[in-house]
């Protein structure tokens, strides 16, 4: 019932793709040394972020391929964060991936819930995914995606016993919210990847960017907090700044059986879906 899970809080520079690449596999490295079972990194770990994003689209795979084999090589499951996808209509996704320690795709999820600045060509996906792996059904989820419960509860009716979100959040993303709190997204963060795990009863990992990038109205702060979350326990670990840094722990899958026990949310569910 234990799981070791690495989140790689990962700083990116905009659009050098080999060089992500090439420092994404060092903290892959590092995770692997850690045992870990499952590594994670965050939104656009491969592009960042900026002005002409689109022009990045990867039409032929390469980003794919390139984390098939680091997945292998290192014998690691991987969720490489994520990139712009463009398909042969010309339509872009923002795309993450589930792959297995063979270098197996197991799931593609497409975001659904896109941030302001990806509306506009950008195109959404169309529902909830959930991955079948050795560390069970594992749901995937990026950045925006998180403050959108219904999203998690379409994972939860598929059986996702963790729920993934790689993100790319800057603190500055709250707009004019900061003249009330500096903090606000990472009060955001936190607020929902403990009400995620509650309400679903599923563990949450949610893996961040690091550092500062520019963004269209100046230098912007990754909110950081990458984090697990589990019932009864809420968010039990945490980088707590915005620094670069990988984050190892174990997970016990045995606390969601208590929290159903607790709860009952899924025989509840179950119970109000069978009386319509």
């Amino acid at each position: 019932m234990q799981s070791r899970i690495a989140v790689v809080q990962f700083g990116v520079n905009p659009f050098e793709i080999d060089d992500n690449i090439g420092r994404a596999e060092m903290r892959i490295r590092q995770a692997a040394d850690e045992d870990a079972e499952l590594v994670v990194l965050p939104e656009y770990a491969v592009t960042g972020v900026g002005v002409g994003m689109q022009d990045y689209a990867d039409a032929e795979g390469a980003n794919l391929r390139a984390f098939r084999r680091l997945a292998s090589e290192y014998n690691v499951d991987l969720i490489p964060g994520s990139w712009q996808e463009k398909e042969d209509d010309g339509r872009i996704y923002n795309t993450t991936y589930y792959i297995d320690r063979s270098g197996e795709v197991l799931a593609r999820y497409r975001k659904v819930n896109l941030w302001l600045a990806e509306k506009p060509y950008v195109t959404p996906g169309d529902g909830a995914v959930v991955a079948d792996t050795r560390l069970g059904k594992v749901g995937l989820a990026i950045c925006w995606d998180l403050a959108f419960p219904e999203l998690f509860r379409g994972m939860f009716r598929q059986g996702a016993e963790i729920a993934v979100c790689a993100s790319c959040w800057a603190a500055e993303d709250a707009g004019a919210g900061q003249q009330y709190e500096s903090r606000s997204e990472q009060i955001l963060i936190d607020s929902c990847c403990t009400a995620r795990a509650f309400e679903n009863e599923m563990a949450v990992v949610f893996c961040n960017t690091a550092g500062t990038w520019k963004g269209s109205k100046g230098v912007l702060n990754s909110a950081g907090h990458s984090q697990l979350a589990m019932p009864f326990l809420g968010r039990f670990a945490v980088i707590e700044d915005n620094h670069e840094a990988v984050l190892t722990c174990e997970l016990d899958k045995s606390i969601l059986d208590e929290a159903e026990r607790s709860y009952e949310i899924k025989a509840d569910l179950m119970r109000g879906e069978s009386a319509r």
